[in-house]
């Protein structure tokens, strides 16, 4: 594809403990990529100590080590690297796991579509392509980088929940710092955007009964330097796969909500938008699907996709 030069072939590892599927995976991609496979999560983390590749493709459920396991020891050997997961079952701490821990690009279904599949591989070269431009004009965040110390006229946190008394305990939990605002809804969600400067999200899954997914989906589309974190105590793994594929949620906080927990998620989260409106190229890498439906249909007949696309961008202010 367009994104990878023509004299270096982009280097994919796939990782599953069935042979059958590591041979079709050879037969779908041999000729677009330079292609590696393991069949067991050891074996690919031995792999990747001496060969660096741009995209790991892994299956969840294997022997000895699962693929989120896997995946997350493999961001810290490779870190570059985009991760996708192949899931034929459902298993939300996994899937939150992966999230927090492993910033998985895709989730793919078992059995896929071919060519679904190499639609997948192929935006996740891209997009490791543009995050190692990005890295070698910035050293890469470590574990041991700072907490984000907040300023005057700092990106701001929305909350969105049912609950009112939820945005302030999360003011009061993140200090004075931070500026939080609060939305009931999806429409007073976007009418805070349009006046504040926001950087970080912070939704249940659903608000008023309404799924979020349609609305966090087209704002990562449309402004990709927000981020966007999930509170919920719903276990419902369908809802945390379309929140990754559709929206790039960067964290998940479980309710009830944990003191530390919520610091932890959010100066991340900070530290991530921070990121983002710093270097665009980086937004490909959080690349989203398109929403499998429009957002809900605002008071007084305007779309809340419309009001989203014509959101103020923050991006230039924050550079200067």
């Amino acid at each position: 594809m367009d994104d990878v030069a023509p004299t270096q072939k982009a280097r994919v590892l796939f990782v599953d403990d069935e042979p059958r599927v590591l041979t079709t995976m050879r037969m779908l991609f041999r000729s677009r990529y330079e292609v590696f496979f393991a069949e067991s999560g050891q074996a690919a983390l031995d792999l990747l100590k001496t060969q660096p590749v741009d995209v790991i493709v892994s299956d969840q459920r294997m022997p000895g080590m699962t693929g989120i396991e896997m995946l997350r020891a493999a961001r810290d050997l490779n870190p570059n690297a985009m991760r996708i997961l192949l899931t034929g079952y459902s298993d939300l701490n996994a899937i939150i796991g992966s999230i927090n821990e492993g910033e998985i690009f895709r989730f793919v279904n078992k059995p896929w579509m071919n060519d679904d599949l190499s639609t997948t591989v192929a935006r996740a070269v891209a997009a490791a392509k543009a995050s190692m431009a990005a890295a070698a004009a910035a050293p890469a965040e470590t574990a041991d980088s700072p907490a984000v110390q907040p300023v005057a006229g700092a990106a701001g946190v929305l909350v969105m929940d049912d609950d009112p008394r939820v945005p302030p305990q999360i003011q009061t939990i993140l200090g004075p710092s931070f500026k939080v605002y609060g939305a009931s809804s999806m429409n007073e969600a976007v009418e805070q955007l349009e006046k504040n400067q926001i950087g970080v999200v912070i939704s249940d899954t659903r608000v008023q009964d309404h799924p979020v997914v349609s609305l966090i989906g087209t704002l990562k589309q449309h402004h990709p330097e927000l981020v966007s974190v999930i509170l919920t105590d719903r276990a419902d793994a369908g809802s945390a796969i379309e929140l990754i594929n559709q929206g790039q949620i960067y964290r998940f906080i479980t309710k009830p909500i944990h003191d530390s927990q919520c610091k932890i998620a959010v100066n991340s989260a900070v530290r991530q938008h921070q990121r983002l409106a710093a270097s665009p190229t980086l937004h490909q890498r959080y690349e989203v699907e398109a929403p499998a439906a429009p957002p809900p249909v605002a008071a007084g007949g305007t779309g809340l996709l419309d009001r989203v696309k014509s959101l103020r961008s923050w991006v230039r202010r924050l550079g200067s």
